[in-house]
């Protein structure tokens, strides 16, 4: 039976780390990961590793960590930070891990550098404390007497990458900063070829003691690098207005970039090297520019082909028949997203019950403060004509279905979801227009009509409860361990319910119907 290879990644909980760490689980890897923050533990550990906590490249705890692996894959360095953090990181922990990996038999350290570490105090774009850490790092490495192989990356693009988020969030503002005139040449590589090559090293591929340039296989730059964002964007449906590109000067990059001085100095790097040569050298494919950024602009965008069908908006206002209503979703396997909207008004009580509910279930809950809507007869108080309040039913809302569903449909529609579920009962015809089966028919077809041609999901309205009368509610209730106690339906908000308005009275009828029958 071949034998299962075991790594350790340093820097394990990092943008490189992350996801050598799931394309190596992919390989049915082990994975020992070293990290040095404990809030991120849990993190590594749900990826599939073994977490290792050293805070200091403590060597005896470096040794545990890489007992019985065949590479090392370091990753854990800084690009931003002063120089006695340059040295404390990059060369100080360097030196602890090449020891520790040679006292642990490691057949081979892979360290993944920088392009243009070798043009240090040569170029004067590398001349700095982060290629001079990165340079003695080299050094240090060659001769620690263990094999290794050495990586000069380019830019790493791909999902969740440290560019590409960047430019779209510029490009959602409206502005888009470039350093200088956007034109030196870059070879951005995609980060599943650049983890292919790090686990290629790590099981044995390409020769020891080597040094790869790790590039793509097309040159571009800045300029190109946002048209291609900005294109990618609108192939994607989302249409946005051209944003304004503004050039600002290498100097001015840092301030408005909100980036260390390193890395504006990375930018500057101009060099050209060949990419299909570490390739067929390490045995992966490079990937085209494009794939690299069609990934990382998905993820952004977060841009899903199948949406949840079982998610569902479901609006939450802490009455019996809502609560009752998110008992059944739940029951259904719906992953509720609960919708309460704060009228001028409204109970407090009502409110603390939906906040109650919402800890209990552990659903998601969205609140919308609407103070402009209110009762019509408050309303009237407050010297707005409201015609309709004339023989309105009591709690009368102008238009209120039609305004909370809008709401809901524009959360259902921005967070992909089909479904919207709502709690009226049979009773609730009788007393309000708008909360009858033909009401929200039409509603229903008006928001689908709505939307964009484009869009291919229909929003759906469902009501549990719409056959029920409120003592078949209250019983469905029970059956569900729906927790009445904790439910608010009065319209005042005295410290109990005043048993006088209807919903007090509905629930008080219902809820003495419900024990006769238990009885």
């Amino acid at each position: 039976m071949k034998e299962q290879i075991k790594i350790a990644i340093t820097g394990a909980n990092g943008y490189l780390g992350t996801n050598t760490i799931k394309a190596a689980i992919e390989r049915g890897w082990l994975v020992n990961a070293v990290i040095r923050r404990e809030e991120v533990f849990e993190e590594v550990k749900n990826l599939g590793t073994k977490p290792f906590l050293i805070r200091k490249f403590d060597i005896p705890q470096l040794e545990a960590a890489f007992k019985g692996c065949k590479a090392v894959i370091h990753f854990a360095n800084i690009v931003c930070g002063s120089k006695n953090q340059f040295e404390n990181v990059n060369i100080e922990g360097m030196k602890s891990l090449c020891i520790a990996a040679k006292n642990s038999g490691v057949s081979r350290i892979i360290y993944p550098s920088g392009l243009g570490v070798d043009k240090y105090k040569i170029e004067t774009w590398a001349n700095n404390n982060y290629f001079y850490s990165k340079n003695r790092a080299e050094e240090l490495l060659m001769s620690s007497g263990v094999p290794y192989v050495i990586f000069r990356p380019s830019y790493i693009l791909g999902p969740n990458d440290e560019l590409i988020p960047e430019i779209i969030e510029q490009i959602y503002d409206g502005i888009v900063y470039i350093a200088g005139d956007g034109t030196i040449p870059m070879q951005p590589i995609f980060i599943r070829d650049a983890t292919s090559a790090f686990l290629n090293a790590a099981q044995g591929n390409g020769k020891d003691n080597e040094i790869y340039n790790l590039v793509g296989p097309e040159t571009t730059n800045m300029v190109n690098i946002v048209d291609l964002v900005i294109n990618k964007i609108k192939e994607m449906g989302l249409n946005l207005p051209a944003p304004e590109i503004r050039h600002i000067s290498f100097d001015e990059a840092a301030r408005f970039l909100e980036i260390c001085q390193e890395m504006v100095d990375v930018m500057k790097c101009d060099l050209i090297k060949d990419g299909n040569v570490t390739a067929k050298s390490l045995n992966f494919t490079l990937s085209s520019l494009n794939s690299a950024i069609e990934a990382a602009v998905y993820e952004k965008l977060d841009i899903k082909l199948n949406y949840n069908q079982k998610q569902a908006i479901l609006l939450l206002s802490g009455g019996i028949d809502s609560t009752t209503a998110l008992y059944w979703a739940l029951k259904h396997n719906y992953e509720v997203i609960g919708l309460s909207l704060n009228y001028k008004w409204r109970p407090e009580k009502e409110k603390e019950a939906v906040k109650k509910l919402v800890e209990l279930t552990n659903i998601k809950l969205i609140e919308i403060p609407t103070p402009y809507i209110m009762v019509a007869t408050d309303l009237r108080l407050e010297s707005y004509p409201v015609p309709s309040v004339i023989n309105a039913p009591e709690g009368y809302i102008p238009l209120r279905n039609l305004v909370f569903y809008s709401i809901a449909a524009y959360f259902a529609e921005i967070y992909g979801i089909t479904t919207i579920i709502g709690g009226h009962i049979k009773e609730d015809f009788k007393r309000f227009n708008d909360s009858t089966p033909a009401f929200f028919t039409a509603l229903q077809d008006l928001i689908n009509f709505s939307k964009n041609k484009g869009g291919k999901n229909r929003i759906d309205f469902i009501f549990p409860l719409s056959d029920l009368n409120k003592s078949e509610v209250v019983k469905m209730a029970q059956e569900l361990n729906v927790p009445l106690n904790l439910t608010w339906s009065c319209y005042s908000d005295f410290e109990k319910a005043c048993g006088k308005c209807i919903p007090c009275q509905s629930r008080e009828k219902a809820l003495k119907q419900l024990a006769e029958s238990n009885k």
